[in-house]
């Protein structure tokens, strides 16, 4: 459906400074460098004279290869390069100078696809859109997300650290912000290079960490595609491998914040793209086609920002490499900005300060809610919590969750199933099951007085909270509860996790407390 919408428009309700996802296409733009096809007809060059020799791979392959057309082609293309290299005298030069990389087992192959970007010429001129890619690095762009091999985003980008290959992305420490993150790998490293249908199964088998660092920048920022085709196989496997972590409603949230740039020679148009994956999930967003990127890229710089990413980076950089040498009793939390008045003074603190770290990568458990309500400790972000933590984990804690913390600072829409929560339990005996309302009447009997602290005297510490839930809502005193509560956590008098009933007795202090 088109849009009366324009650039402007769309680009300036951003909330933040986007993260943008680049593509092949970028660099055919500013560099004059091939796409897929035309890059592994140049490497057929180098091996055959045969002008059909790209239409002979194509015939050995299906079209539905399921990582597409031209991953299964440099598979095959692989295997003769590398015979041509061992076997050719035309590469003996090739290999003396690369005797360490091959000597190390990587592919021939590879290593001639990062030599050919690594000798690019990347002093381009400087024409308008390349000095406002300039400029909007500064402080309008978050990260970078790309699948080129090419170093054209480390030329422009010179601020950003970059993180090459899932080895890299695994087991470096990520800032999560004025970071380029090149996925597929680099032209100065060519063991990192993704090319053939086997690097992509490779891939894949290890692409765990990848997807949950995916989805929390997806949630977290807005995310800019340029450089692909709609229908990129890349693109297609990676909003698959989002949507299967999100529900309907999760997916339509990112809807206004998933906007996919397509060269188009024609006038500007502004639409809506869905992505329907068959299985009741669709991911829509806005698609652009244009040919004017000035204009993108005059909009991103109206997206201000106090602070360039750069900083934000370096300070959290530095501030988490103190937390690593300071005293090991100190606390290290994860919060907000707008959270850091609400932490106790009376502790010390090493705070990173950037973006949230409790995301999709680092799940929080019910059980660490649970102890949150009581103890205050998690310092959560409630928008994160109730659009995503809650609507997943109430799927497997059919006894409900402690809700209403959370919901009384939330401003947005909520799931259905936070909903139903809701309206279940308007009541504490709603609270109960079956057998314990039975119960309950016949112990108030035995209660000379019906108070939390009568309870806890009369049972002990660590038996009165499969009690307390006895009492009705005006005979509970909160302040009472809650440092009973607080009590039997934290000297480990009884534990949260598998315990149904303390579970109970937190969830009816959260209605009480926190309940508008």
């Amino acid at each position: 459906m088109k849009s009366k919408k324009s650039i402007k428009d769309i680009i300036t309700s951003l909330n933040k400074q986007p993260v943008l996802f680049i593509g092949s296409g970028f660099s055919k733009r500013y560099l004059g460098l091939e796409n897929w096809e035309e890059l592994l007809k140049k490497f057929i060059s180098d091996i055959s004279n045969d002008e059909f020799k790209y239409e002979m791979y194509a015939s050995k392959i299906s079209e539905e290869d399921y990582y597409g057309k031209q991953a299964a082609i440099a598979k095959l293309l692989e295997r003769d390069y590398n015979e041509a290299v061992f076997d050719n005298s035309k590469f003996d030069n090739f290999k003396i100078k690369n005797k360490d990389f091959i000597k190390k087992g990587i592919s021939p192959f590879k290593i001639a696809i990062a030599e050919y970007f690594e000798n690019i010429n990347y002093d381009i001129k400087e024409n308008e859109e390349i000095k406002l890619l300039k400029e909007i690095q500064q402080r309008n762009i978050s990260g970078i997300i790309t699948t080129n091999y090419d170093k054209f985003l480390e030329k422009i980008f010179h601020n950003f650290k970059i993180f090459a290959g899932q080895e890299e992305l695994i087991f470096s420490n990520l800032e999560g912000i004025a970071e380029i993150y090149k996925i597929h790998g680099t032209s100065s490293s060519p063991e990192t290079i993704i090319i053939t249908s086997d690097d992509y199964k490779k891939f894949e088998e290890k692409s765990d960490y990848l997807t949950a660092k995916l989805l929390t920048i997806f949630l977290e920022y807005p995310i800019i595609f340029i450089g692909y085709s709609i229908n990129d196989k890349n693109i297609k496997n990676i909003f698959s491998s989002i949507a299967k972590c999100l529900n309907q409603e999760q997916l339509e949230k990112l809807k206004q914040r998933l906007i996919f740039i397509e060269y188009s020679l024609e006038n500007t148009s502004i639409d809506t793209h869905s992505i329907d994956f068959n299985n009741g999930k669709i991911i829509e967003m806005i698609k652009i086609k244009t040919n004017n990127f000035s204009e993108l890229y005059r909009n991103l710089k109206e997206i201000k920002a106090k602070y360039s990413p750069r900083v934000i980076r370096d300070l959290r950089n530095e501030i988490y490499k103190l937390a690593e040498d300071s005293n090991p009793n100190s606390l290290v939390v994860a919060t907000g900005f707008e959270n850091l008045n609400k932490l106790d003074d009376t502790k010390f603190y090493t705070i990173g300060i950037g973006i949230k770290e409790d995301g999709y990568g680092i799940p929080i458990t019910a059980e660490k809610i649970y102890e949150d309500i009581i103890l205050d400790n998690g310092y959560f972000m409630p928008d994160l919590i109730v659009s995503y933590y809650l609507p997943t984990l109430l799927k497997t804690n059919s006894g409900g969750l402690p809700i209403y913390k959370y919901l009384k600072d939330y401003k947005g829409n909520i799931s259905e199933n936070i909903k139903n929560e809701i309206t279940k339990r308007t009541e504490l005996k709603d609270f109960l099951n079956k057998q314990q309302n039975n119960l309950k009447e016949n112990y108030r009997n035995t209660l000379n007085t019906k108070t939390v602290n009568h309870i806890i005297s009369q049972e002990g510490n660590t038996e009165a909270y499969k009690k307390i839930y006895f009492l009705e809502k005006d005979e509970i005193n909160l302040d009472d509860l809650e440092n009973y509560l607080k009590n039997i956590i934290t000297q480990n008098l009884v534990s949260i996790k598998n315990n149904s009933e303390l579970k109970r007795l937190i969830r009816i202090y959260d209605f009480l407390k926190f309940r508008k």
